[in-house]
Formats: C-alpha cells, structure tokens, sequence
C-alpha cells in the first residue's frame, strides 16, 4: 500500500490507531480489539486497484471517477472475504465504511436498509476523522475544532450519536482539552 499511495498507507495506520483507542475507551480488549484494529488497518485495501490518478486528483471527481471510488467498498470485501482466517468484521468494515448511520452513503444497498455493525460505525468515526484532520490535494487539512464541530454537527446522521461522542469526549480528555 506504501509503495502505491502514501496518503492511503498512513491513512489506514491512523483509523486503525484511532478506532483501537476509541474501541479501548467503551472498554474493549483481547481479540475484539485485535479485530477492530486490524479490519480499520484493512478498510481501504481495494483503493489498491484505483488509478492513481482518482485518488490523488486536486479537483472534484467527475461521474466515472466518483463511480470508480464509491465501489472500492465492494472490491475490499470480495478481496478480503478470500483470505483464510482474517476477522469477520474486516469485510463488513471494508464494506460498510462510507455508509452512513442514517443509511445513506455508498455502496447503495438495493435490499433496503439493513442495520449497520457497530464495529463498522466506529471505524467510520475514525475514518472520517483522520480524512478531515489530513492535508488532501483536493483541500488542506483542516484545524481541530473545525474537525471536532463536523464531527458533533453529523451525530444521528452521519455518525451513531453514542460513539461520536464517547470519541470526542475521551479525545478531548487524552488531549487533555476541556471541550470547549
């Protein structure tokens, strides 16, 4: 992954290191917490088989790019779902990372809504965080309060409200912050 994307190799070390802490803090441990930590590793494998080109472009993605994108989700589960022994919660994470907790988000689900892992929602939290805490050829990186005021203002429909702020709550006590 280094060697293809250097963004999306530090990307994934940084949800996997975010969702292990956020999975600790609800008081997690063992191999729960070796799963979450190695499906988080795992949630953009497939941008593998995206061209270059579409993930590192400076400009808004065009409808072909945007369709090429939006199914790395399903190219990360049929990928991952063929590898012997990997946790059962790295292809729901690879799959379900770009859902939404109000059910929007891609891949579009046809079989209606289905409920959503909680796993995966806590993945999605760090996810969403690290991508807006991150420089990006598209747009800088943005400061923390702005990070943390997204994430609050998407609670019950972007993020399950519970874990948005369990994340934000221990992130502001191991930063030492107040929350203000």
């Amino acid at each position: 992954v280094k060697s293809y994307s250097n963004y999306t190799y530090v990307h994934s070390i940084n949800v996997s290191i975010l969702s292990i802490f956020q999975a600790e803090s609800l008081g997690m441990s063992g191999k729960m917490l070796h799963d979450i930590g190695l499906a988080a590793l795992l949630h953009d494998v497939c941008k593998l088989f995206i061209p270059q080109e579409i993930l590192e472009k400076k400009g808004t993605l065009d409808e072909s790019e945007f369709t090429a994108m939006s199914n790395h989700p399903a190219y990360g589960t049929a990928y991952l779902d063929r590898i012997n022994g990997l946790a059962r919660i790295a292809p729901i994470v690879a799959f379900e990372h770009h859902r939404k907790y109000d059910g929007t988000g891609y891949p579009k689900l046809k079989m209606g809504e289905k409920e959503q892992h909680p796993r995966r929602q806590l993945v999605a939290i760090a996810d969403v965080f690290d991508a807006l805490r991150s420089w990006r050829p598209y747009r800088k990186s943005l400061e923390m309060d702005a990070v943390l005021a997204i994430m609050k203002k998407g609670a019950g429909k972007d993020f399950n409200p519970f874990l948005v702020d369990n994340f934000i709550s221990a992130f502001m006590k191991a930063t030492k912050k107040t929350g203000n």
